[in-house]
């Protein structure tokens, strides 16, 4: 039974591994030996380390361990080395370094040179204390000596930590060589999805997606020899639903279909998750992107915490789409949605003050996004309007910020749509030169990928442009119904001031945004306020 989960984990389904080993758990009788009891708890909790569950696989490995015979045992050597790597990928580093240490001298004086190497990685992977450099250099020594010994998986899982070590310092092409080996040696094992194996395949997808080599992405998910299993093949299909949403295809019902495998891996709740907010966005419903947010934080809270770091790149995305609508809104449904941005931006600044990493560095990756969605935000809050709106010079610093954090993370799709976003501001407030600047690299981006979403909104900013240098001149009453619109008034209150039907005040509106070339009733403001037409 412990070879078949072995073998199930190492083919890339260590969920059908943890059920074999449990069903056999279950029909063991009481006077079963307590050996055979650790060496199968030691099989699970292996598999069930590299899956997403409630189940805490520290608890089997530690239970493993009681079980385990003392002294010169090659069982007991599997076991610490086992709990030590858990231990060490759920963050519990001093605990993890004492069982590596154990299982490192015992391995060594059995002469059990696969489970030495297995806690040589684990040791090398607690140098992230330090500066990058240590924990490269171990990891480093611990692959060479994997590798020489045999030990393919310890081998593995240090090929794909050194990728992840460049990857989160956004050194990309060191990141992608390192991946490429891990895919290689793996491959000539015969075990392309066992664990490490594929997931430097999945890492290396998102450092191309990131990079903008689309091509490359779906080179790298379209396996079909051998074929994936369901946890790989799900997790490898939101990237190409990113690349299709980005060209501008719907893929809301293909995406809601991955929502089954949201619980049993959480980079496919994030993924999936990030997708429909956005499909929502489109589609202008705020409230559905908001329901998705708190679904996958449901989710994620439960199988890992609540204050994941991914959920500043949810809350940003979430406050994307309540901003896009905000211009549609009543007052009171600004109201409403103002204090669900208020309530998202402090989520994600929980997660920031919570966030703890051994090598007290946080990425380019997260610093770009935690200035995204403190833009977004104020973007937000600015299309509410009110006494809550932030200054403009605050509002354009920030967005310019967000544009040079993503540059120097190397996204390349998100770049363009914070360009995009800092363009559509910019001509809001007057910088017609600026936005056209910004614009310009966007459209650029936009262009090369094939993202006519962006596009899309590129010509939606020239053409409201065009639309804003028109001389029209507003009407005493257009400029009377713009005073009160400025204020937050909704159509209908308007109307009860003004003694009109809220019919004649929104054909009013309509056509105080055409003269002003104004998206929205915020931006209508805002360009009024410019041009001098409010006091």
């Amino acid at each position: 039974m412990v070879a078949t989960a072995d073998a199930l984990t190492a083919s890339g389904d260590p969920e059908r591994a943890v059920a074999v080993i449990q069903e056999q758990l279950d029909r063991l009788p009481a006077e079963a030996s307590d050996v055979w009891r650790a060496r199968m708890l030691t099989a699970q909790a292996n598999a069930l380390y590299v899956t997403d569950s409630a189940e805490d696989p520290a608890d089997l490995s530690s239970r493993a361990l009681e079980l385990a015979p003392e002294g010169e045992s090659p069982l007991r050597a599997r076991a610490l080395a086992t709990h030590a790597r858990i231990l060490a990928s759920w963050g519990r580093f001093d605990e993890a370094q004492t069982f590596a240490m154990d299982a490192l001298a015992l391995a060594e004086r059995l002469d059990l040179n696969e489970l030495a190497s297995d806690a040589i990685t684990t040791l090398g992977g607690l140098k992230k204390a330090g500066p990058k450099e240590g924990l490269r250099a171990a990891l480093g020594d611990a692959v060479v000596r994997a590798e020489r010994v045999g030990a393919i998986h310890a081998e593995l899982r240090g090929r794909f930590f050194l990728g992840r070590s460049y990857e989160d310092w956004g050194e990309f092409d060191d990141a992608i060589r390192w991946f490429s080996t891990a895919i290689d040696r793996a491959e000539a094992a015969g075990i392309p999805w066992a664990p490490y194996a594929f997931e430097s395949r999945w890492q290396q997808a998102l450092v191309h997606f990131y990079r903008g080599e689309w091509d490359d992405v779906l080179r790298l998910i379209q396996v079909s020899d051998p074929p994936p299993p369901p946890i790989p093949r799900a997790l490898m299909l939101p990237l190409r639903l990113h690349i299709e949403q980005a060209r501008g295809a719907d893929v809301e019902r293909e995406v809601r279909a991955l929502r089954p495998f949201w619980p049993r891996e959480g980079s496919i709740a994030i993924h999936a998750a990030e997708l429909e907010i956005t499909a929502a966005s489109r589609r202008g419903d705020p409230a559905a992107a908001l329901a998705v947010y708190a679904d996958a934080v449901a989710v994620l809270s439960g199988i890992w915490h609540p204050w994941f770091s991914a959920r500043i790149r949810l809350a940003a995305a979430a406050i994307a789409a309540v901003s896009a609508s905000m211009p549609r809104m009543s007052t009171a449904e600004r109201s409403d949605h103002r204090a669900a941005v208020d309530r998202l931006c402090a989520d994600g600044h929980q997660v920031l003050d919570r966030y703890t990493d051994p090598s007290g560095h946080w990425g380019p990756e997260g610093r770009a996004w935690m200035k995204r969605l403190d833009a977004e935000t104020l973007r937000a809050r600015w299309r509410a309007g009110g006494d809550g709106a932030p200054p403009l010079d605050v509002l354009v610093d920030t967005w310019r910020e967000a544009a040079v954090l993503f540059d120097d993370f190397g996204h390349v799709h998100e770049l363009a749509a914070v360009r995009v976003g800092l363009a559509g501001i910019l001509r809001a407030t007057g910088d017609v030169a600026g936005a056209r600047e910004v614009g310009d690299l966007a459209r650029a981006t936009a262009h090369a990928l094939g993202a006519r979403p962006l596009l899309d909104e590129l010509r939606a900013i020239g053409g409201a442009a065009q639309r804003s240098a028109a001389p029209d001149a507003l009407t005493a009453r257009e400029q009377e119904i713009l005073a009160l619109v400025a204020d937050g008034r909704s159509n209908g209150e308007v109307a009860k001031q003004l003694f009109i039907s809220t019919k004649t005040v929104s054909v009013h509106v309509s056509n105080i945004l055409g003269k002003l070339g104004a998206s929205g009733r915020t931006e209508a403001a805002a360009i009024a306020r410019r041009r001098g037409l409010l006091d």
